[in-house]
């Protein structure tokens, strides 16, 4: 019999925890107890088979659990985003793509064209994401690697909320990042019948997007990796994980890239042509400061012609925000979760335990927003697209004609250093004791004179500039200030 199945018939209800090493000095990451509280279903306390089983479990967890064995690896084996409270796998997914859905079933809603570039023109239309925000990669990193070559790239469309890809051929696959539970992945078969076209929800995802590279949590990555003419990474070379921390010489290997970047040179619009050089003999001297792709790909089977610069430093930020706020949230929920059963049911949220770990992890959500770790930009900045840079600029919540969407370019990306994924849902969906922390540290920093260690130096005028955009545009941000 199953383990669970046998403690199902024999225990009410089975709560496990584990205890942090700082408890005690000889605990370790390969040793470390698990608490398990049994309640005991009541024909087992009149004796007989029940009771006997009932104390027999007790007395075999007291002796086995914290020693690493088989039961103990089965209790450890969900992600923390798959317990209590979250249980992301098995939630009811509700964002914009579930309403979709249901408008689509319900026969008052369809999306327009019939051709997948119609399809996708048209799903792109409703949430809201311009097609200039196309990025193109041609290394087979993904599900549809079979189909995504340099000649056939897979495109990437995106807005703060929402990700969307599709490889000519292939399915349309979205993430959507305004469900309460994190990210949620979809995908939509453009080649189905009209009648069998559905958003599905998918889990084969996670081998890659619950890793340590995605914080883990469901979230996304973007890698840089050598590859050989037909898209195929030579993963023996190894791979560069791209944050906006990533010198931009490590960045974009298996992507296209078109605008400027002066004389400093990536890694993108090209691949490996004799793969016994070895990544030593690698130079990236060929695909620099490109600005037509045409030479590259037929760019017609595309729905923009360009891979642009500033779209792909962009998404790399937001794909940092999102995997951030996802981690801090579930993080959280999990701590305030273990505290709470372990203390009979209630939570303190000012006890010592409990405002050490809200202060990190607003500490950790506040860095991104500020930026603390952005690499320095190319000498000579950079220069993408006009459209791209205009829809981006064009959405930002503005005062006195200033918005956390106004670029820089050179050095730095934003001119304020306060990031506009402030606004995002994923932000708003923080839990408030976090959100609070966060905005409150934030309203200290922009409102002293002093720098505060560990975040970024700001000028007089960029902290009035921050404080006076987010007191006119952030609902949250004017609570905090108010009080």
């Amino acid at each position: 019999m199953n383990i669970f199945a046998l403690l199902g018939s024999v225990f009410d209800s089975i709560t496990v925890f584990m205890l942090e090493p700082a408890f005690s000095p000889r605990l370790t990451k390969e040793k470390i107890p698990l608490c398990v509280l049994f309640t005991v279903h009541r024909e087992s306390r009149q004796g007989g088979q029940h009771s006997t089983i009932g104390r027999s479990l007790v007395m075999m967890l007291s002796l086995q659990l914290g020693f690493q064995l088989g039961l103990t690896g089965q209790l450890q084996a969900s992600p923390d985003y798959d317990l209590a409270p979250v249980l992301y796998s098995a939630s009811k997914d509700d964002n914009t793509i579930t309403r979709i859905q249901a408008a689509m079933d319900a026969q008052t809603f369809n999306l327009s064209g019939s051709s997948p570039a119609e399809l996708l023109s048209s799903l792109l239309d409703e949430l809201g994401i311009s097609v200039s925000s196309q990025v193109l990669v041609f290394s087979k990193t993904s599900l549809q690697r079979k189909m995504i070559t340099p000649a056939n790239p897979r495109a990437i469309y995106f807005n703060n909320d929402f990700y969307v890809g599709y490889v000519p051929g292939g399915v349309i696959e979205i993430v959507a990042c305004d469900d309460p539970k994190g990210m949620m992945f979809y995908s939509f078969d453009v080649n189905a019948e009209p009648e069998k076209r559905r958003f599905l929800r998918s889990q084969e995802c996670m081998s890659c997007h619950a890793t340590k590279n995605t914080m883990n949590v469901p979230g996304l990555l973007v890698r840089s990796v050598f590859t050989e003419q037909d898209g195929q990474a030579l993963l023996s070379w190894g791979s560069l994980l791209t944050t906006p921390a990533s010198p931009i010489e490590e960045r974009w290997g298996g992507w296209y890239v078109t605008g400027r970047q002066g004389q400093t040179k990536h890694m993108g619009n090209q691949w490996v042509s004799n793969k016994d050089v070895g990544r030593d003999g690698y130079e990236a001297t060929t695909g620099q400061n490109v600005t037509d792709l045409s030479g590259f790909f037929d760019t017609n089977k595309h729905l923009a012609d360009t891979s642009d610069i500033l779209a792909l430093m962009i998404m790399e930020h937001q794909i940092q925000a999102h995997n951030t706020l996802s981690a801090a949230k579930v993080s959280y929920l999990r701590s305030a979760y273990l505290d709470k059963a372990i203390h009979h049911g209630k939570y303190d949220v000012n006890s010592p335990s409990a405002q050490k770990m809200i202060l990190a992890t607003a500490d950790s959500v506040l860095k991104m927003l500020m930026f603390a770790d952005e690499v320095e930009l190319p000498e000579d900045g950079i220069d993408g697209s006009d459209l791209y840079r205009d829809n981006f600029t064009g959405q930002g919540l503005s005062h006195d004609s200033h918005s956390l969407r106004d670029l820089r370019l050179e050095k730095r990306l934003f001119k304020y250093r306060c990031s506009f994924m402030i606004h995002s849902k994923s932000f708003e969906q923080l839990p408030d004791e976090i959100k609070t922390s966060v905005l409150k540290k934030l309203h200290a920093i922009v409102t002293s004179e002093d720098d505060m260690p560990g975040f970024p130096s700001l000028s007089c005028r960029e902290k009035e500039r921050i404080h006076d955009i987010l007191s006119h545009t952030h609902a949250a941000y004017q609570r905090v200030v108010s009080r």
